[in-house]
């Protein structure tokens, strides 16, 4: 018999609580002793009681961890998932953590709001800024909104790797799903709109996806074939233009059969993408939440 994978609930819970501990690391920063900043021996005896500290608080917490993922996260963290009352809506953004299904962790924002939850991910391109743009627009709905970046873009783990794209969203998706909302809609862009298009023809839970930019493939993630098996409502947003991706669009959404591509008028010259596109991206997924 396989054993049982690690809880990835609880191991992003203690992953929360550990790097929320005011306790220092154990050990010096390698960064420090690079630069010459004087750091204290690993062999001190503070520095041995701080490792052994450290150790016992991590072992304390995924203890814990492992009996709060059954009833959810508290709300210091994110949000109770007892199911009983949603968290206060707050413009505060919370740091959060998750565990992808080979451990990588993913970091991102969460604003607590009503029971809609709403994931906003950037892609690799230069939409990185219009992404963070729309989720912070999108708080003031009311919704709950969980921003966070892809692995290999900094505060997150890992690599860039266009194949985990779609594993690592569906552990977002689940994610949220613990931190009392009770239907999650997808905002992603580019690379990352074409692994949404992927998951949504998955049981993935999901109440809708918003493909923003999303190419038909890309490095073997197939949205078109996807988008015709989708078992979730899909928007596909582009814009006029040679780069715009509207010809993208189109067919995605004429391979889906249920939807019509969201066009977007053509940036001016002088204008930056995000200032331009991003709040009409802003209504036209508060409209699509709202059908």
């Amino acid at each position: 018999m396989r054993d049982r994978p690690p809880d990835a609930k609880a191991r992003a819970l203690v992953v929360e609580l550990v790097e929320a501990s005011p306790l220092p690391p154990p050990f010096p920063d390698e960064a420090d002793e690079a630069h010459g900043r004087p750091a204290q021996s690993r062999e001190t005896p503070r520095g041995l009681a701080v490792a052994a500290t450290t150790f016992a608080l991590i072992v304390g917490l995924a203890a814990g961890g492992w009996w709060f993922a059954s009833l959810g996260r508290q709300t210091g963290l994110g949000t109770n998932t007892s199911g009983s009352e949603p968290a206060a809506f707050t413009t505060q953004a919370v740091n959060v953590a998750v565990v992808s299904e080979d451990g990588t962790v993913l970091r991102g924002q969460l604003w607590s709001g009503d029971e809609v939850g709403v994931i906003v991910a950037p892609g690799y391109g230069d939409d990185v800024v219009a992404a963070r743009q729309v989720a912070n627009s999108l708080v003031a709905s009311g919704h709950t909104i969980l921003y966070f970046n892809l692995r290999g873009q900094r505060p997150s783990g890992g690599l860039q790797d266009v194949a985990t794209l779609p594993s690592d969203l569906r552990a977002v998706v689940t994610d949220l799903g613990t931190r009392g909302v009770e239907s999650i809609y997808l905002i992603a862009y580019e690379q990352a709109a074409t692994a949404a298009v992927v998951l949504a023809a998955e049981p993935s839970g999901l109440e809708g996806v918003a493909a923003v930019f999303a190419y038909e493939m890309y490095d073997g993630l197939d949205a078109r074939q996807a988008a015709a098996a989708s078992t979730a409502p899909l928007l596909f947003i582009a814009a006029e233009g040679p780069n715009g991706g509207a010809a993208g669009a189109a067919s995605l959404a004429a391979a889906n059969g249920d939807s019509e591509p969201y066009i977007l008028s053509a940036r001016p010259p002088a204008a930056l993408s995000s200032d331009h596109f991003s709040p009409k991206v802003v209504r036209a997924v508060l409209d699509f939440i709202e059908e």
